[in-house]
């Protein structure tokens, strides 16, 4: 299968995994960090079952050669950012739409060219600038409020910026990990160890599965979007591995900002200035395929 359709593959399954990982955060923000644990583990296991399917199994025999005190400390430091920025993820969707998470969702990837600049030694182009500048504006179209002008924020919408930090933090980090390690285990990784890491952290919150355990509607939710996110992180690395140009990879992959707005209004009714929040979205994409060229 050629990158274009895994990549518009992921797209699809990024943004139906949106709008179901919004169901499962609002229905009781108690539960969000068991929830955001068993995301992470029963994520990693699909990951581990869909690669090997795919026939990407012989990269698990490759992984342990690979990992020297470097890589170790990075794996541990991206489970951390990982864990976090999911959770914080889940926290913000209890009280914040769908549709407006996808646009602050954008700052992400602003952050981690930053911190490339930073600390990595990129450069930052004009076009970068511009595509910047469109992102702080979409941001701003759905976070603007005319009572408050933003003097204050929403406690859901300041936990979204939070999270948003720890992802872009999590992908420079991660930078550094794909560039040395293979794909699939080291995916899987990342997905199962922050689970097991927020267990040590919060062990008492384990005895919140009996309480999940009763609901097959709630399980069955956490499995589908477990299962729908692991695929579609699968086909978003193997594009970029694929693809002779990375830029049109993420480019492309941008286009979720727009369905996730598009499927928040057809299934969650989120049609509270709609029109407000789709114009953000497309200029948001705008901005980021300018920042990702």
């Amino acid at each position: 299968m050629s990158a274009i359709y895994l990549i518009l593959l992921s797209v699809v399954l990024y943004s139906v995994g949106a709008i179901l990982r919004k169901q499962i955060s609002t229905i009781d923000d108690t539960l969000n960090y068991i929830f955001t644990v068993l995301f992470q583990i029963l994520g990693g296991v699909f990951v581990i079952i869909f690669s090997v399917l795919m026939g990407f199994g012989g990269e698990y025999s490759q992984f342990i050669p690979t990992i020297d005190a470097y890589i170790l400390i990075k794996i541990i430091a991206g489970a951390i950012l990982w864990f976090s920025a999911t959770f914080l993820s889940m926290k913000a969707l209890h009280t914040v739409s769908a549709s407006k998470y996808s646009v602050i969702e954008t700052l992400s990837p602003v952050l981690s060219i930053v911190l490339a600049l930073l600390f990595l030694g990129e450069h930052f182009v004009q076009q970068q600038f511009f595509g910047v500048i469109l992102i702080f504006i979409s941001v701003f179209l759905v976070m603007y409020d005319k009572k408050t002008k933003l003097t204050t924020f929403s406690k859901g919408e300041l936990i979204a910026i939070a999270s948003t930090i720890f992802s872009g933090l999590a992908l420079v980090n991660d930078k550094g990990i794909y560039l040395r390690a293979p794909l699939s285990p080291t995916l899987a990784t990342l997905f199962i160890l922050p689970g097991l890491l927020a267990i040590l952290a919060q062990p008492k919150e384990l005895k919140k599965l009996k309480l999940i355990r009763k609901n097959f509607g709630v399980i069955k939710q956490l499995l589908i979007m477990s299962a729908i996110w692991s695929v579609a992180a699968i086909f978003y690395y193997k594009a970029i591995v694929l693809s002779q140009s990375i830029s049109l990879v993420v480019s492309v992959s941008q286009l979720s900002v727009i369905l996730t707005v598009l499927l928040g209004l057809i299934f969650l009714k989120e049609t509270t200035n709609w029109r407000k929040k789709l114009l953000a979205a497309v200029i948001s994409v705008v901005g980021l395929i300018l920042v990702s060229l």
